[in-house]
């Protein structure tokens, strides 16, 4: 069974492959399928439709699956016109397939599967194998011979993520000269040791590995990393866990087997919630090879993480901040701004909070203007109120300006400093609400550009 596996074309570009595609590949390969990758989305990707059509002809896969991000997705569906009709079942998956699957069935898509597609793309195979049905794929949406839309059983997270083939198996299919001009080497996409988030912020949807928390045994990540150094020299591990602290005794677990398992000098980056660290938890952390923290902080305002459900105080942020730098690490922090809640006051007590953190802070998250996706509680309590139902679909939501060149000092500065979903306005910010945001845009930004030595040349106040 011969399958295609397409990251379709992104203004937004990728500088590694993506971890969720490489899964994918892997759980098919090992299934015994002859697999192909075009990742349309590199940053040094140089074909367009028309040539990624030929290649699928050229190929003639039973099965062409494209991945779905809800951001870009107006782009994508362009690229799926193209597919649609061919000598071929053309699956939809993604995060944005999980949201929306019978909108994908509109737009061209023969299947839509929600949740993890590990298992269920195996599902499709042995469907067109004839050894199973499609209405019995976990997370199926498919329409009938009479044009009505049906579902298979509701899609099941994966218990046993050990069971997962590793994502380096299909390292191969994916090009270096999609992600690097020197085409010498392909960056991994990273690691993730556990899936799932418990928390229920508004502003996340989070309904593709879901609330439960599920995590990989130690030996299976420790295999892994080893592997990977083994494969390509990596020993940098971008780890992309939703929610790495959510269990403190496995995560010493794992932390234990790192420190004794690894066969190389291993170090690592986090994501994870600033109430959800101890010092000695970060201390144990740093130990196994973390150097670089970044924590969800979102807003400085008390009341704004109350009514986004962040479940966080500010003064925990300070503690975290306080505890990773006596450890020596990294640190970073997102905030988002533009909550339909806050008003200029809210915005000047998250400005105020970030000139207060930044001592302790290398580096804030650029830009920020909060996107209502799709299936969070902020899209479905506010899209009808003001009026950006269904914006993805959209073509003035779609428009992305690259950066420009670093030595282009002026529009370099602009570039850092501005967020152009502000101007698409979500939520009808008012002519006093929009100063404050640029103004928490700006501080942020002119804060990274001084750590990175570039505030002297490009005039920073």
């Amino acid at each position: 069974m011969r399958v295609l596996l397409i990251n379709p074309p992104s203004p937004e570009q990728l500088g590694s492959p993506l971890l969720g595609l490489q899964y994918v590949a892997a759980a098919l390969l090992t299934h015994g399928c002859d697999v192909r990758v075009i990742d349309a989305a590199g940053r040094y990707f140089q074909h367009d439709n028309d040539w990624i059509v030929k290649e699928a002809e050229a190929f003639a896969p039973h099965i062409v699956g494209v991945s779905l991000f809800t951001r870009w997705v107006w782009h994508a569906y362009e690229l799926v016109g193209a597919l649609a009709g061919g000598p071929w079942t053309l699956v939809a998956g993604g995060a944005h397939a999980t949201v929306r699957p019978t909108e994908t069935l509109d737009h061209g898509f023969d299947v839509a599967l929600t949740g993890e597609a590990e298992l269920s793309m195996r599902g499709v195979v042995d469907w067109l194998e004839g050894t199973t049905d499609v209405g019995s794929i976990s997370g199926s949406v498919f329409r009938q011979a009479d044009g009505t839309v049906a579902y298979g059983p509701p899609a099941k997270a994966i218990e046993n993520l050990d069971d997962l083939p590793a994502p380096y198996l299909a390292q191969p299919l994916f090009d270096p000269g999609w992600y690097d001009d020197s085409g010498e080497a392909t960056a991994p996409g990273g690691i993730l040791t556990s899936r799932g988030c418990p928390a229920r912020c508004t502003f996340c949807c989070n309904a593709v590995t879901g609330r439960s928390f599920r995590y990989r045994s130690t030996q299976s990540v420790i295999e892994e990393i080893n592997a990977w150094h083994e494969h390509c020299g990596l020993s940098y591990f971008p780890c992309w866990d939703d929610a790495l602290t959510a269990k403190t005794s496995r995560l010493t677990e794992l932390c234990d087997g790192l420190q004794s398992g690894v066969r190389f000098p291993f170090t690592f980056g986090a994501i994870t919630r600033a109430n959800m660290v101890t010092r000695e938890l970060l201390r144990n952390m740093r130990r196994a090879g973390l150097v670089h923290v970044n924590f969800g902080v979102e807003s400085g305002d008390d009341e704004i993480l109350r009514a986004i459900k962040k479940g966080l105080r500010t003064e925990q942020v300070v503690r975290a901040l306080e505890w990773s730098k006596e450890e020596g690490l990294i640190t970073a922090c997102n905030f988002m701004v533009g909550f339909p809640q806050e008003t200029p006051l809210e915005l000047e007590r998250t400005l105020r909070f970030m000139e207060r953190i930044a001592p302790l802070v290398d580096a804030f998250s650029t830009m920020g203007v909060l996107v209502p996706f799709p299936g969070t509680p902020l899209y479905e309590q506010y899209h009808r109120q003001h009026g950006f139902t269904d914006w993805w679909l959209r073509a003035e939501y779609s428009r992305y300006a690259p950066p420009p060149p670093i030595e282009d000092t002026e529009r370099f500065y602009r570039y850092y400093i501005d967020d152009a979903n502000l101007e698409l306005d979500f939520f009808h910010y008012n002519g006093e609400t929009k100063p404050w945001i640029r103004e928490c845009l700006r501080y942020k930004a002119e804060h990274n550009l001084q750590r990175m030595g570039l505030a002297p040349t490009l005039g920073v106040r």
